[in-house]
């Protein structure tokens, strides 16, 4: 049973409880009170509505507590039942949650080993573009040194020219 059809018909029992009985929502929040809950008045309005399926209570805030009292109290039959079908419920989900763990703990030593790879592979391609960079530097260098000599030449023999010419 899923969990909002739960809570629907845990709704109508304790609308059931509340018409049978005939109680009131002070009796009803003196009697929360008395179990150590709380829940206002607007929100038990809320609960006890015709259109109480529209609202999206939250089972454990609001609705468990109001079970607990009321149909604990006036001993309604079918709290067995859906206590037993509550019960699956949990251990399916609970079955459900360590499979996801175990997914997510997959995923994770994947994610973990991929970050690894790409953290290898920057370290590779820095290396290479270090690597690059210091060919280039040495190029330039190779290249003015061959600028350098062809200048300290061009000298050279502008200065043969003039003695040529001087001749």
């Amino acid at each position: 049973m899923e969990i909002e059809a739960m809570k629907k018909q845990t709704i109508e029992r304790l609308k059931r409880v509340k018409k049978e009985q005939e109680l009131s929502y002070s009796k009803i929040m003196d009697m929360l009170s008395s179990k150590g809950y709380y829940l206002s008045e607007p929100t038990l309005k809320k609960v006890f509505s015709e259109n109480s399926d529209t609202y999206n209570f939250k089972y454990r805030d609001t609705i468990a507590p109001l079970a607990d009292v009321l149909l604990d109290l006036y001993g309604d039959a079918t709290s067995e039942t859906a206590s037993e079908e509550v019960k699956h419920l949990i251990r399916e989900k609970n079955k459900m949650i360590e499979i996801l763990l175990y997914k997510n703990e997959e995923q994770k030593s994947d994610y973990e080993r991929r970050i690894s790879h790409l953290k290898k592979q920057v370290e590779r391609l820095e290396a290479n573009l270090d690597f690059r960079e210091r060919m280039i530097d040495r190029k330039d260098d190779v290249v003015s040194k061959l600028l350098d000599s062809i200048a300290h030449k061009d000298d050279i023999i502008e200065k043969l020219l003039r003695n040529k010419i001087e001749e």
